[in-house]
């Protein structure tokens, strides 16, 4: 069979099994990007079904392979012991595994990174996971199985391997052969949106003497003093910054960026800056948070800290719906130490000279609150 004859040949084994859709020029560049053409050899075991079909097929005739194409049949052992080996991953369910086998040699599980069993099996599992995690977050949005179940399936977790890992971006063809969203869209980014990029709240946070707000340019000057000091930052991550280093710092603080660190300046009612707080939302589905704090000069035992960290704790708590809030500190630092005990936080971790800070190996503290030890105490 001559070359064309070939081509054409898979061609139209192609269209049969994706239907006859036209590709975009972005399409076109999408796949040259991250494909690679078919070799004459491969073309004819892909007419004996020993092989996948190509993944896509340019405007020009072109059958295009991922470039590890043929990667399976050297990991089984050979091409003669190719379908065998793919099957076995469905050991125990012999008629999923032919099921899977079928659907490999079609091509299209042009989603995965990774045209591999494995990696198939894993595809599927994660999607379960997905699909019963929506059906519960949108009973309950806080719910916080169904956000760990999320988290695991769109961004894995240690020795799991999540969906936004495994799944290619796809193509506007790929909704048309298809026939709707393509896996990443379905899977990765509409539950992402829906339910792990936060909602900000309503600013500011008011407490019976304090106002919690987003920093503004003007709280450079309220800070400057403070980050001068070598003994008040000793405790902390930075060391002491001048007054257009805070500025700069300032200035950061005042961008949104994605909504997962929350800064936030604290003042009293009439608006003097005491301090601020920060809150990180992290964990797997964003079910967890760093809660974090700072006293300016001249501003300690007035019980500020504590004030504020309340309505950080209940902004986590309440409104991203978090099941556990953490803080971590330096060991040396007693009054923070105090203050987590007197939020009610439990001390789960005593590191000892566990981290580099400012020239020396230094011990911490990790202190940790459960949303129903909060409310408990609420």
């Amino acid at each position: 069979m001559g070359d064309d004859t070939l081509r054409q040949s898979v061609h139209d084994r192609f269209v049969a099994v994706n239907g006859d859709h036209p590709m975009t020029a972005e399409d076109d560049a999408y796949v040259r990007a991250h494909f690679v053409p078919a070799s004459v050899e491969a073309l004819e075991l892909m007419l004996a079904d020993r092989l996948p079909l190509p993944s896509y097929v340019l405007g020009d005739g072109t059958p295009m392979v991922p470039a590890d194409h043929g990667r399976p049949a050297e990991i089984a052992g050979g091409i003669d012991r190719l379908h065998d080996w793919f099957v076995a991953f469905w050991e125990g369910d012999p008629e999923t595994g032919e099921q899977e086998w079928v659907a490999y040699l079609s091509g299209q599980y042009v989603c995965l990174r990774e045209v591999l069993p494995m990696r198939i099996k894993h595809k599927a599992e994660r999607i379960a996971e997905a699909a019963a995690a929506v059906d519960l977050l949108r009973r309950d949005p806080h719910d916080p199985v169904a956000r760990g179940m999320l988290g695991e399936a769109v961004d894995g977790v240690l020795g799991v391997p999540g969906l936004d890992s495994m799944l290619r971006p796809m193509t506007a063809y790929d909704r048309l052969r298809f026939g709707g969203p393509t896996s990443r869209e379905q899977w990765v980014d509409a539950p992402r949106a829906e339910f792990l990029t936060p909602t900000p709240p309503t600013w500011p946070l008011r407490t019976e003497r304090l106002v919690l707000r987003p920093y503004e340019p003007a709280d450079a000057d309220a800070f400057a003093v403070g980050w001068a000091s070598e003994e008040w930052t000793s405790l902390l991550l930075s060391r002491p910054m001048n007054r257009a280093e805070v500025g700069e710092m300032v200035r950061r603080r005042t961008e949104l960026g994605d909504g997962l660190f929350i800064s936030l300046a604290v003042a009293t009612q009439d608006g003097t800056v005491v301090g601020d707080s920060m809150l990180h939302l992290q964990g797997t589905g964003l079910s967890e948070g760093e809660i974090g704090w700072t006293v300016l000069p001249g501003f300690g035992g007035h019980g500020y800290a504590t004030e504020a960290a309340r309505a950080v704790l209940r902004l986590g708590f309440e409104h991203f719906g978090l099941r556990r809030i953490v803080a971590n500190l330096d060991a040396r630092n007693d009054r923070s130490a105090a203050l987590c005990e007197r939020l009610g936080m439990r001390r789960e971790v005593d590191r000892v000279a566990d981290f580099w800070s400012k020239g020396t190996w230094t011990s911490s503290y990790e202190y940790a609150l459960l949303r129903e030890e909060w409310a408990a105490g609420a």
